[in-house]
Formats: C-alpha cells, structure tokens, sequence
C-alpha cells in the first residue's frame, strides 16, 4: 500500500496493507514465524498500517533481523577496507541507525556515513524528477578511497550511486560477504 499512499490514495493504500496483513499472518502462522523485509521504508509502512498490532512484533527490516536473530550464530570478518554507509530516514525512524552503524563496522576496516539526512528520491519521485535528489545529494560525502555503499532502502541505493562514483548496495550484501557460520563447539 505504500505506493498508494505516497500518491494519496488513502482507501487503496489501506485495502492493499490489509491484504498483505491477511497473507502475512497466514504466512508467518499469526507471528509465530519472523517476516523480513529488506527494504526499511515497507517495513516501517507495513508495521504502521497494521491492524493487528501484535503481529508488528514479527516484522523485521534487515538490521533488527540480523541482531535479533543472526548476530550471535555468525562469525563476522572484516572483508571491505572503506565503506559508506546510508542510514534511510525509515530506519531511523525505527531506532536502528546505531545498529546499523555497529553491523558495517564488523564488516569494515573503516565506515564512512554518507553525511546526508535523505536521499532526496521522496519515494520514486526521484526517478521521474532527477532533480530531486541531485539538489538534496549535493552534500554527499563520499571518499575518493570508498569502494562501496550500502544502505537498506533500494531507492536510496539507486540514488545514491546515480549521484556518486559508487555502487550502493543491501547491507545484506555485505554482512552475507562478511560472514559465515559460527562453528558450534559441540559440533567439532
């Protein structure tokens, strides 16, 4: 339903959130299986437009996900030696920018944040208004030295490497170079 809403179509918006709510609830066994959702803006969305409100406590975007679930079964290496990281405004909405930051230092020598509030792209009306987020980028801080970006909101990749001699990415790309199981002690 996001895109109905930031379109303001309220009633299709809000028949689309239900109907996802149904098919999550059926899914996830009523919030007894974890739901992610790789891109932080539809996780806060979907959590917000929630009408069984229990079933938000299911839901994960990818760095509560990896906290809440992966952290203490995976070894972690520093694979990147200089990164810049993009924290979208949902995800500090949601609390997680400190975990977020955490995560891509245990996958990084050196994090570099991108120094911008937003990425400009207000939704996808960055892909059909370049100006957009050329204008709200034009403070990006990105080092000569940084090979690669990562953030969890695809439209902030998209506008951040459009803007940028960098290929921004899903944190999930990084923390699944980073890592591997943790060999159980048990098990050897």
């Amino acid at each position: 339903g996001m895109m109905f809403d930031s379109r303001g179509n309220r009633p299709a918006a809000n028949s689309k959130a239900h109907d996802l709510e149904g098919v999550m609830k059926e899914l996830s066994l009523n919030g007894r299986v974890p739901i992610i959702c790789d891109t932080s803006p539809c996780t806060q969305t979907m959590k917000n437009k929630l009408q069984d409100k229990m079933l938000g406590f299911s839901i994960y975007e990818p760095v509560e996900f990896i906290n809440h679930f992966l952290l203490e079964r995976l070894e972690f290496n520093k694979v990147k030696d200089d990164i810049t990281i993009h924290v979208p405004c949902s995800s500090k909405k949601m609390g997680v920018e400190s975990n977020f930051r955490k995560l891509a230092g245990m996958c990084a020598e050196t994090v570099h944040e991108s120094g911008i509030p937003c990425c400009g792209m207000a939704g996808d009306r960055g892909m059909r208004y370049e100006e957009l987020t050329k204008g709200s980028l034009q403070h990006l801080e990105v080092p000569s030295t940084c090979t690669d970006g990562y953030s969890t909101s695809r439209t902030c990749e998209m506008s951040l490497s459009r803007q940028s001699d960098v290929n921004f990415r899903g944190l999930l790309y990084l923390v699944d170079e980073a890592t591997s199981a943790k060999v159980d002690a048990r098990q050897k």
